[in-house]
């Protein structure tokens, strides 16, 4: 796992064969903005507006407001190894990378510094979720919300760290689910 700079602008994510334009919703608290790609097949239950969905709860409980644009990007090991090579110096495959974009940074003045990128393994979420014992789309929520905690800040370099933050994403996966009455994926 890993928390790299943003992006070059202009390459907010790396162009996908599937990449569909954002939708914009959320509450009157937050807006948000969710662009998800993807370099080979999902799950039926990983949608754009299911995701989103878990993105702007998870913004809610952690108290933000204002404009959030969140890209996400589902592709194979080999690709984020190649990103993971370029932006951290590892020249291994990871199960996420995190793209927090900067202040000043290519997003509208307005926007500030509220969002990022997540890039995610498909290939690396599937073993982590037969180890889990759960579903690929189950690891696959559980990486999002692993993705916008680090967005705002949250960090796991030590075993506490890691702990805490494992615990958070976990405890707001179980009330997501309970708010939007979602079912496992």
């Amino acid at each position: 796992m890993g928390v790299a700079s943003r992006l070059p602008c202009g390459n907010s994510l790396p162009a996908s064969d599937n990449m569909p334009g954002g939708s914009g919703s959320g509450d009157s608290a937050v807006q948000l903005e969710v662009t998800m790609g993807a370099d080979l097949p999902l799950p039926k239950s990983l949608s754009e507006p299911r995701l989103e969905s878990l993105v702007g709860f998870a913004l809610g409980q952690e108290g933000v407001v204002g404009q959030w644009e969140i890209s996400l990007l589902f592709t194979t090991d080999d690709r984020i190894q190649e990103m993971h090579r370029a932006f951290m110096g590892l020249d291994s495959p990871t199960d996420i990378m995190t793209f927090p974009y900067e202040p000043d940074d290519c997003s509208p003045p307005e926007v500030g510094n509220r969002g990022g990128d997540i890039v995610i393994s498909v290939e690396t979420a599937a073993l982590h979720a037969e180890d889990a014992g759960w579903s690929l789309g189950d690891e696959l929520l559980f990486l999002t919300l692993h993705g916008v905690l680090h967005i705002l800040g949250w960090d796991d370099k030590d075993p506490n760290q890691r702990a805490t933050m494992l615990a958070r994403q976990t405890t707001l996966l179980e009330a997501w689910r309970d708010y939007a009455g979602d079912a496992t994926g």
